[in-house]
């Protein structure tokens, strides 16, 4: 993960600009933009520095799997080139990273709320997996999924065959259908 990919991330994730980061860190603007476009690596206390601006901390965690706001970060790129395919591909890759960490791990990875990726269906679909990973095992679910702007309406149906959607209504786990999504519970896993 990069030094870019973190600090846009935290700093889309509190809805602040470059220009305000700037102010409020005394780190000069277009230093800020070269860190987030990877025209110049910062160094760890840099960053960390940055990031405190933020509210966030740079933290190891003993796993190699993506938290959400990374995840965030790649849907919301494949929505912004116009690539549905690849944001639905980076949403599973992600649940089944969320399924597959220990219970302690998946909390952390989900605590970080992910930047806005400009699609509410999107918006609501990240919080309905974390919802379901977390809910799933009783684990806590962070503040930012309970947040009315992470449930879509009208709901969304994310099976595209008519005739399949009230299969797939019925087999949506509460926690996925409580952010206005139906997802059929057997679609979040890759084959």
């Amino acid at each position: 993960m990069s030094s870019s990919a973190l600090l846009r991330g935290a700093r889309d994730a509190r809805g602040l600009s470059q220009r305000a980061l700037a102010r409020v860190s005394d780190v000069p603007q277009p230093r800020i933009a070269e860190i987030e476009t990877g025209r110049h690596d910062t160094t760890v206390s840099r960053l960390e520095e940055l990031l405190v601006c933020l509210g966030h901390r740079v933290t190891i965690l003993p796993t190699t799997a993506r938290p959400v706001w990374e995840a965030g970060l790649a849907v919301a790129d494949a929505l912004a080139r116009g690539d549905e395919s690849a944001a639905w591909r980076e949403v599973i890759q992600l649940s089944d990273d969320l399924a597959g960490a220990e219970p302690a791990v998946r909390v952390a990875l989900c605590v970080a709320e992910p930047p806005n990726v400009a699609d509410a269906r999107y918006e609501a679909l990240l919080a309905a997996l974390v919802d379901h990973w977390l809910t799933r095992d009783r684990l806590p679910r962070p503040a930012w999924v309970r947040e009315p702007s992470r449930t879509v309406s009208p709901a969304w149906d994310v099976e595209p065959i008519a005739e399949l959607r009230a299969a797939a209504r019925a087999a949506t786990p509460a926690a996925i259908a409580r952010h206005g999504v139906y997802l059929a519970a057997s679609e979040l896993s890759s084959v």
